[in-house]
């Protein structure tokens, strides 16, 4: 999966750049919802950089685990590292604020809230945004199938709770961006690294995806539901 997720945003960093407008939009109302954040802090599956270039933090090092995406980040600012979220090659106590936008689900969430706990300082502030449940509902729909296994709510909740994190604040906000028919959505989700049918890498099952999306005639709206979560380490 994480293979998967290297080749997908690898191969796609300028397009994505141009083409996440929700990414985006949500990196903004992540930016108004965290406040002024202070010290050294961390960016968690930073992407090409939304939150650093829409914030005025200072001290913040990106986080990615795709190559390219690291390397456009890097032209905005040189503290970067290519890394897993979930192993993250920082020492106890070394940050004072982590912030993620769009990027936890592709994570185990359990994994990375503990590096985090490890690597924040205490009372360091983690604010973030992950889709959940309900998200996407339109590709389910012209797929005939379930793809998305999003996290749920109070998962992400109970799970903050139980790693050491105390939750200020928290809301869920539905983004949507309208498309004339389902292929200009297909062509949207493989711009932004969203993969499609992960379990299976054959022509024919391409072909049938490619065929199902071209034969939805019909304007549509792609929906993330966000939450968006401001937690203190305790």
């Amino acid at each position: 999966m994480k293979t998967l997720i290297k080749l997908s945003f690898s191969r796609f960093s300028e397009s994505y750049d141009k083409e996440a407008v929700l990414q985006k939009e949500a990196a903004r109302i992540l930016v108004d919802f965290a406040g002024d954040l202070k010290g050294k802090g961390i960016d968690l599956g930073c992407g090409t950089g939304f939150l650093l270039r829409l914030s005025e933090w200072k001290g913040i090092v990106g986080i990615d685990i795709s190559e390219d995406m690291v390397r456009f980040y890097r032209r905005f600012n040189k503290n970067a590292v290519i890394a897993d979220m979930e192993d993250l090659p920082f020492k106890e106590n070394s940050f004072d604020y982590a912030v993620s936008n769009f990027s936890l689900q592709w994570a185990d969430f359990d994994k990375t809230v503990s590096e985090l706990k490890r690597v924040l300082k205490p009372e360091g502030r983690f604010v973030f945004n992950i889709p959940v449940g309900g998200s996407l509902e339109i590709v389910e729909k012209i797929l005939g199938e379930i793809q998305f296994d999003f996290i749920c709510v109070p998962e992400v909740l109970q799970t903050l709770k139980e790693k050491g994190f105390f939750v200020n604040d928290f809301f869920v906000e539905n983004l949507q961006k309208e498309f004339k028919d389902g292929y200009s959505l297909l062509v949207h989700l493989h711009k932004t690294g969203v993969a499609i049918n992960t379990k299976s890498s054959s022509i024919s099952k391409k072909r049938k995806i490619v065929k199902l999306f071209k034969s939805y005639q019909k304007s549509t709206y792609l929906n993330y539901k966000l939450l968006f979560v401001n937690t203190i380490r305790r």
